[in-house]
């Protein structure tokens, strides 16, 4: 073989090793009550199925209050003070988000969860000690967790799911994987691409028991969370309550939101932001995100409809393909109403 003959040899065999393709990967499983799905692209399996659920159950054990030995429940029967690294990110972020939203979210609402029978525990709190509740009783300094007083309890569910994914993404990340999806329970983050082309992630028709897409979502590098009154709902004293309950008025929300979904750069916010949302009602919430431009989807009932109320930023990332793409055409140019 001449010279010029092995030189394009090798050229063929280095360029035959960098045109290997990217396979996409799956793995699923169950946690914090619910289900996972991540999908990645990368030329090898770079993790499985077990590097998950060893996060994941880490992080069971510093946030999960359905866990007699995790950190929060060990704060909450005041059997520590010391919070761990995880805890303290959420709650840390969980005490700003608190003010932020003038106490429409509030983790430390777990009494009122257990009382209606959504917590892991029954619950015989005394409403004539709501003053006892608020994050204002509550503060964090150098890894200890203080409590104005000691009836205090934790419900971290409003954000951990979507801190979950945000850790999930870093863990992936770390593992040099880029071209991913995440969706734990409904909390979703989006990075890099598919095959070059945006993810497609849906909002759902809030109806109960049935999943249908309503509107997709072409996200790259982006958070979307989604709360709803239609979830996790429960025939409370011959009455069907949801499982948000608001700070307000320490009852279960009712109002005419049916579902809110949020879309920020991590999904520990999406959810927090989600969940006060819920909280706070339709007008309140209008004005929230866009004072605090934050991109947003309300879907409620109004005028015996049922109606979308759609930011603009998250308007333009909308799907011709959505099968309720029609419902927003008047309003492209202005948020629907």
């Amino acid at each position: 073989m001449t010279l010029v003959g092995r030189y394009l040899v090798l050229v063929l065999l280095l360029f035959s090793c960098t045109r290997k393709e990217n396979s996409i990967f799956l793995i699923e499983g169950k946690t914090q009550g619910t289900f996972y799905t991540i999908k990645y692209f990368s030329s090898s399996k770079k993790i499985n199925k077990n590097n998950i659920d060893s996060v994941l159950t880490i992080l069971d054990m510093s946030m999960s209050s359905y866990i007699d030995s995790s950190n929060i429940s060990r704060i909450n029967d005041n059997y520590t003070i010391k919070i761990d690294t995880f805890l303290n990110k959420v709650v840390s972020r969980s005490l700003s988000i608190c003010n932020q939203t003038d106490g429409a979210f509030d983790i430390t609402i777990a009494p009122i969860v257990n009382a209606y029978g959504f917590g892991p525990k029954s619950s015989d709190f005394n409403f004539k000690h709501s003053d006892q509740l608020g994050c204002d009783a509550l503060s964090i300094d150098n890894g200890i967790i203080n409590k104005k007083y000691k009836s205090i309890e934790l419900d971290v569910n409003g954000i951990a799911q979507g801190y979950s994914v945000d850790v999930l993404s870093e863990y992936l990340k770390n593992n040099n994987i880029f071209d991913f999806i995440i969706n734990i329970g409904g909390e979703v983050y989006c990075s890099g691409s598919k095959n070059k082309k945006p993810w497609l992630v849906a909002i759902e028709k809030p109806y109960q028991n049935i999943q249908l897409q309503k509107y997709i979502l072409k996200l790259s590098n982006k958070a979307l969370a989604t709360s709803g009154s239609y979830r996790k709902i429960k025939n409370f004293n011959g009455k069907i309550i949801s499982h948000t309950m608001s700070p307000k008025t320490l009852k279960p929300v009712e109002n005419n939101l049916l579902s809110v979904s949020i879309m920020t750069d991590n999904c520990m916010d999406a959810d927090a932001y989600a969940t006060a949302c819920m909280s706070m009602g339709l007008n309140k919430s209008i004005q929230f995100v866009n004072e605090n431009n934050i991109e947003a989807c309300f879907v409620y009932v109004g005028e015996n409809d049922t109606l979308t109320y759609m930011t603009s930023g998250m308007l333009g990332l909308v799907s011709l393909d959505s099968p309720d793409y029609s419902d927003l055409q008047t309003s492209f140019g202005a948020a629907p109403q």
